[in-house]
C-alpha cells in the first residue's frame, strides 16, 4: 500500500479522488491548500504527491518549488493534476495527469510512478 498526499482546493474533487485511491488500496492524506500540504510534509513522508495546479494563494508550481527546495522531501515524486491543457506546467514535476482522464488515467499514471 502506497502513501499518497492529495492536494486540491476543490473539496468535491478532493473527496472523490481520495475515494478512488483508497478503493485502489492506497493510504491517502488530504490537503486543501498548498500551505496545508507543506505543513503536513513537515512530519509525513508520502510515496507520491498528487498536486492540483490551479489553486488560490499558492499554485501548484509554487508548492512544487518549495518541495524541490527542501532536502528532506525533494525526491518525492510529484504528479500535477489539472484541468488545464498546458503541458508546460509540468516543469519539475514527474508528470501531468489531466483531470479529464478520470479514474483510469489517474490510476495508470500512479502505477507508472510507483
Amino acid at each position: 500500500m502506497s502513501k499518497i498526499l492529495l492536494i486540491d482546493d476543490d473539496t468535491d474533487m478532493l473527496a472523490m479522488t481520495a475515494r478512488w485511491l483508497e478503493k485502489a488500496g492506497h493510504e491517502v492524506t488530504k490537503a486543501a491548500s498548498g500551505k496545508e500540504a507543506l505543513s503536513i510534509l513537515g512530519s509525513f513522508r508520502p510515496d507520491l504527491i498528487l498536486l492540483d495546479y490551479a489553486m488560490p494563494e499558492m499554485n501548484g508550481s509554487e508548492v512544487l518549488a518549495k518541495i524541490r527546495d527542501n532536502e528532506e522531501i525533494k525526491n518525492i515524486p510529484v504528479l500535477f493534476r489539472t484541468g488545464m491543457d498546458d503541458t508546460d506546467i509540468g516543469s519539475g514535476a514527474n508528470g501531468i495527469v489531466p483531470k479529464a482522464d478520470g479514474k483510469p488515467g489517474l490510476l495508470k499514471a500512479i502505477g507508472e510512478i510507483l
